[in-house]
């Protein structure tokens, strides 16, 4: 159950890009409103905005924002050592709908720079598994520990990694209400011009995913 250390890439790249590349076919538009209904959308769940600046249904852009949350829960898993099931996968989904609800971000100022918009965005990291860090890590030894002594002999893997999911939720789900947020940290989003649509550059919209929730005191944005 050792926890994994890579690089998030995160769900919003397989989710969204087709939608994103849609950009808008406007000459002018509010650079800054378009930023913020892209984030609003895939990790609020909120498309209003989003799907009055690309013209796409209310069902096209829910199934963007639930394989963001479908893939926020595997990388859970990929993160903490376990395979998700169907059961343990809606359960990280949902809680994972519940943490972006507490999403601080905002766009600061737009620059126009010929063919390139580069927009200022401040995000205030989530700061749930760095403020509880200690009590995770904590959790993930006593777990082990409890396969090691051979609490689970006979059980199935998948059984296994259940309760383990569900052990980290148990408690990770209770800090919801309490959880607050890293320093703000400022990041520049780039849209290009493409035959007429600005497209937002897939290593920004990484960055965003990468910022929104912070894992780990040391990770660099």
């Amino acid at each position: 159950m050792k926890q994994t250390i890579k690089c998030r890439l995160g769900g919003v790249l397989a989710a969204a890009c087709l939608l994103l590349l849609s950009g808008c076919h406007q000459d002018t538009f509010d650079a800054g409103a378009y930023m913020t209904s892209v984030v609003d959308s895939l990790y609020q769940g909120e498309h209003e905005e989003y799907q009055e600046f690309v013209e796409i249904s209310e069902e096209e852009a829910e199934k963007a924002y639930l394989e963001q949350l479908r893939s926020e829960a595997l990388y859970f898993g990929e993160r903490f050592g376990f395979t998700q099931t169907d059961r343990t996968l809606y359960r990280t989904m949902a809680f994972y709908r519940a943490l972006y609800q507490r999403s601080q971000y905002q766009v600061t100022s737009v620059e126009n720079d010929n063919e390139t918009l580069k927009l200022v965005m401040e995000i205030e990291p989530i700061d749930l598994f760095v403020k509880h860090k200690e009590e995770i890590e904590q959790r993930v030894l006593h777990f082990t520990t409890r396969i090691t002594e051979g609490e689970f002999a006979g059980q199935s893997q998948e059984k296994i990694d259940c309760q383990y999911c569900d052990y980290l939720l148990d408690y990770l789900e209770k800090q919801l209400d309490t959880s607050g947020w890293g320093e703000p940290q400022t990041i520049t989003v780039h849209m290009e011009k493409n035959q007429g649509a600005y497209v937002i550059q897939e290593e920004d919209l990484k960055l965003i995913d990468q910022t929104l929730v912070q894992y780990d005191s040391a990770d660099t944005k």
